[in-house]
């Protein structure tokens, strides 16, 4: 039969004693027979937990009033009466736990963050604004011709002598799972920050013997937040930068993409923040930039 609970109330297998289906009948049929029969249950009123069962005195006489029997199925039984009060009793205090139990989300009592309404709506924010960010940083990489495919130069070590050295290898794709990642647990943080969309290090890249690993968006690329674009970066240093891109052609669309998402985000959501009117460098490519931020129902936020 395997490990399953057997019930103390029924003696069947499968469930417990707070969930027995004879208890649960036994509390439905005196809640309906007070409903039926016009008799008040007192303890609604009480707001407490502790409840009394003196009132099913009152409605027994009620159904043998109705239905001139006081032996009949309607009757309340006492073993019914005093499963009603366990019964009863559990659901009240399972109330009053909610009531004062405060969400971990929004901190408003009466729910969870599971059953929390502005969680539901944070996430669905969350992932509008991510799915912003990733077109946007598409449409740079495409214009800037970084894209699977496309020749780039890295910082390697020379094998026995670990000394630096300038090596190349091929983008295979971009792991979008670290372009503006969504902080589900926490209204106060949103991925709306337009500098950092460029700051990780996402780009993949396969050396000539077979190993993978992921760089930075380089920072002499003007297809990139003004803030970190550095049109003076000294390229005789060992760097990561492009040694042949890739024109007209498109990004990878897996590894954590979210673009397809072009769900809108709320009014009541901040911008795109951006350091004093930061904007792409690629003048070219300003408006198109704007133009998906504001398609998202999003705008500048500077600061």
């Amino acid at each position: 039969m395997g490990l399953q609970n057997q019930c103390q109330m029924c003696g069947d297998w499968g469930h417990n004693r707070r969930g027995c289906p004879v208890v649960k009948a036994a509390h439905a049929k005196v809640k309906a027979a007070g409903e039926e029969y016009g008799v008040e249950n007192p303890n609604d009123a009480s707001g407490s937990f502790y409840v009394t069962t003196g009132w099913i005195n009152d409605l027994n006489t009620a159904i043998v009033k109705a239905t001139g029997k006081d032996d009949g199925p309607e009757a309340i039984t006492y073993r019914e009466r005093w499963l009603w009060e366990e019964r009863e009793e559990r659901l009240r205090a399972q109330a009053q736990r909610e009531t004062h139990r405060s969400c971990g989300f929004c901190g408003v009592s009466g729910h969870n963050a599971r059953t929390c309404e502005d969680k539901k709506q944070h996430l669905k924010d969350g992932n509008a604004m991510q799915g912003l960010a990733h077109r946007v940083v598409a449409a740079c990489l495409e214009k800037a011709g970084i894209v699977p495919g496309t020749l780039m130069q890295f910082r390697d070590l020379q094998p026995g002598t670990y000394e630096p050295v300038q090596a190349l290898g091929i983008v295979i794709g971009m792991d979008w799972d670290q372009i503006a990642r969504v902080k589900y647990d926490t209204k106060q943080v949103m991925p709306n920050n337009f500098e950092q969309w460029f700051s990780k290090s996402f780009i993949k890249i396969q050396s000539p013997s077979g190993a993978i690993r992921t760089c930075v968006l380089p920072r002499n690329v003007p297809q990139q937040s003004g803030y970190r674009y550095n049109f003076h970066e000294d390229t005789s240093e060992i760097t990561y930068g492009i040694a042949s891109p890739v024109f007209n052609s498109s990004v990878n669309k897996n590894n954590g993409w979210k673009g397809d998402n072009v769900t809108l985000v709320s009014p009541s959501v901040q911008g795109v923040r951006r350091m004093d009117n930061d904007n792409i460098p690629d003048r070219d490519l300003q408006p198109i930039i704007e133009k998906l931020i504001f398609d998202a129902g999003s705008k500048w936020d500077d600061y």
